[in-house]
């Protein structure tokens, strides 16, 4: 499971906002069919929920 993360404009805005969207979703085709009929996409970044336990870099452990 991924969040997808990305920058979009509304097709019906006519001042061009950029708005950022985020979702969960398996796969990146997924993710775009939720907004594609409302919005233009840019991908603008993904990150695995998977492995945010593992690659967690605070200093929690450290001093607990």
């Amino acid at each position: 499971m991924y969040q997808f993360i990305f920058a979009g404009i509304r097709r019906t805005d006519l001042t061009n906002r950029i708005q950022k969207i985020r979702i969960t979703a398996d796969n990146e085709l997924i993710a775009r069919k939720a907004f594609a009929k409302e919005f233009i996409l840019i991908l603008a970044g993904k990150i695995n929920l998977k492995n945010t336990e593992k690659s967690n870099r605070t200093l929690r452990g450290i001093y607990a």
